[in-house]
């Protein structure tokens, strides 16, 4: 299986660099990967077409090798006028980074539609999906464009629905994972599904008979030669590569990542309505005490945007978004993506 996962999406090494949204996968960390050996892969998941497109391009002009476009399976088209106790609390640090008040009124559009039209347009031989699956239409386009498709499943009945809407690979992403994850029904599973990694990666082999990518927590060699000696096709990493010298990583974040313990990090919905995994901060355990409730993905990763990406630019750790996996503990260095996929395999430099 390992084989066939590497021979389908044309890669040298079973490591797969996570598509993180949000300006981390820089045209020069997706073209460094899949240069390596790897597969790259533009975490185009908040991104216009019109990003997507001129990221996609300048990737073309930093690599010959395939590389994959990771997009949000479901409809993020929301709108909302009832955000007030949210926004009241928010203003608190708006007035800290002199921001303007937040607006009673919140939309946010969605381009799905739009990015796939311009992934079949640039030729992408591979796309990933997170929180769902992609329409029957839309399968049948990709796949008469011979796109391989791979989904992120925390659980069984994702994996299996996955398979049945078509898609070629499964990710199984254990609870370790940062950031986040593809559980498909958060109503069900208010925190995400939290299956630990060797558990889920174990049971998905036992029942499906597509390739398997394991990821959460993982961050050496080791743990990849343990992951193919189970019977994964492979490995996804995020953090990891987040610590890359190409990665969009700004200076406080990489500090915070760089200093963070294993026990440090915890899932919250503070950020975005949606549960992640981040490094605990400020924000978070403010946002634990202050008696409001979080308002839902999108609308809450709406209307904190601003003071994340203001944090960002006065480089405040406290209030940004520090998502993050449980292996963060253990990573002390800042090094090129073409040393950590190397190092990743045991190849030398």
């Amino acid at each position: 299986m390992v084989r066939k996962a590497m021979d389908l999406l044309h890669i040298q090494y079973p490591v797969i660099q996570a598509g993180m949204a949000g300006g981390i996968t820089t045209p020069k960390l997706v073209a460094e990967v899949s240069n390596a050996g790897g597969l790259g892969t533009i975490g185009a998941g908040y991104m216009s077409a019109s990003a997507l497109k001129n990221d996609i391009q300048e990737v073309k002009k930093l690599t010959k090798k395939p590389f994959a476009v990771n997009l949000f399976a479901l409809n993020l088209e929301s709108f909302s006028t009832d955000s007030t106790p949210m926004q009241q609390f928010l203003n608190t640090y708006r007035a800290e980074l002199d921001l303007k008040e937040g607006k009673e009124a919140v939309k946010v559009n969605d381009h799905l539609q739009e990015k796939l039209q311009v992934i079949l347009e640039e030729g992408i031989k591979i796309v990933s999906t997170a929180f769902g699956a992609l329409s029957a239409s839309w399968m049948e386009k990709l796949k008469t464009a011979n796109t391989q498709v791979i989904g992120m499943a925390t659980n069984l009945q994702e994996a299996r629905q996955l398979v049945e809407t078509g898609y070629d690979i499964i990710v199984a992403q254990g609870m370790e994972a940062g950031g986040h994850r593809g559980t498909f029904d958060i109503e069900k599973y208010p925190e995400g599904c939290n299956i630990g990694l060797y558990t889920l990666v174990q049971e998905l082999l036992e029942h499906l008979t597509i390739p398997i990518i394991a990821a959460g927590g993982i961050y050496t060699r080791q743990q990849l030669a343990g992951l193919l000696t189970l019977g994964a096709s492979g490995v996804q990493i995020g953090t990891r590569f987040l610590l890359a010298r190409e990665a969009g990583t700004n200076a406080a974040y990489r500090n915070a990542l760089l200093h963070a313990g294993t026990a440090d990090t915890v899932i919250t919905k503070a950020f975005s309505g949606r549960p992640a995994r981040a490094i605990r901060n400020r924000f978070i355990t403010d946002m634990e005490n202050c008696g409001v409730k979080t308002e839902p993905f999108p609308i809450q990763n709406e209307l904190t945007k601003d003071i994340r990406a203001a944090a960002k630019e006065y480089a405040l750790s406290d209030l940004q978004s520090l998502w993050a996996g449980q292996g963060v503990g253990c990573l002390h260095k800042v090094e090129s993506a073409k040393a950590i996929v190397y190092d990743m395999v045991g190849k030398r430099r």
